[in-house]
């Protein structure tokens, strides 16, 4: 996933449709930056698709590392989802709504 589209949609409050552990998932990305370990990632709030144990209803939390991320904008609303963003996940942000 090509870190400069996930950037441009979080700068322009853009949701995303993508693809992660074999599940298409919806959500508006709200912080990219790097992992505990270094690793490029994002934390979006999902609204909608699939997830491994089911998504609740209204959304949840998401945390996705690029390297296993293939994403596309869509045309969805941008969601802003609970205001707690665990952000903790990260060990540096670059950029965040």
């Amino acid at each position: 996933m090509p870190y400069a589209i996930i950037r441009t949609a979080i700068e322009r409050k853009q949701s995303l449709t993508g693809k992660y552990d074999d599940y298409i998932r919806y959500f508006s990305p709200h912080a990219l930056g790097e992992d505990r370990q270094g690793a490029q990632a994002v934390l979006g709030f999902q609204y909608g698709g699939g997830r491994p144990g089911g998504l609740p209803v209204g959304g949840d939390w998401c945390f996705f590392q690029l390297a296993l991320l293939s994403a596309m904008p869509n045309h969805d609303k941008w969601v802003s989802g609970p205001l707690s963003k665990p952000l903790h996940l990260f060990r540096k942000i670059d950029v965040q709504v």
